[in-house]
């Protein structure tokens, strides 16, 4: 289930990453659960295929223990989010390296699609569409998730 729904959703997203600048790999991706029995189904398989990492306030952080490759490179690190009706448009969000983030930064302001997010330990600029939330955060979501691992771990 959770292997298909992340293919699900980098086939999704494929029109609309089309439009940003030097993708390098996929870093990170969130699955939203669509209820609180689908995130119990989630979290009972990721046990058999993943390490938890961290527990955050909004889901569980795993890194899988034979990364996914995908045509956008390979994929360690996902967080089964808590469920949460205002996530229910999307199955699942992924974060992307890109080349140069500063190109995205210029879009903030002029398209409505892109929106900066500051974090006490992270900022992002997240792209949505009617399909599509991806995020490219910086620093990257597995650096910040495997340097607070070390700190609690």
């Amino acid at each position: 289930m959770i292997v298909d729904i992340i293919q699900k959703n980098l086939s999704r997203i494929e029109n609309d990453l089309k439009e940003i600048e030097g993708i390098e790999n996929i870093d990170f991706i969130d699955i939203f659960p669509t209820s609180e029995e689908h995130k119990l189904q989630l979290e009972n398989e990721i046990k058999d295929i993943a390490t938890l990492k961290l527990k955050t306030e909004r889901g569980n952080i795993y890194t899988l223990n034979n990364p996914l490759d995908t045509k956008y490179g390979k994929l360690e690190w996902i967080k089964i989010r808590y469920f949460d009706e205002s996530r229910l448009n999307w199955e699942a969000a992924a974060d992307f390296v890109v080349k140069d983030r500063n190109i995205l930064c210029a879009k903030v302001d002029k398209d409505n699609r892109f929106v900066y997010i500051k974090r006490s330990d992270w900022d992002a600029i997240e792209f949505k569409t009617k399909d599509t939330l991806i995020y490219f955060l910086h620093p990257l979501a597995s650096q910040v998730y495997s340097k607070k691992g070390e700190e609690n771990g």
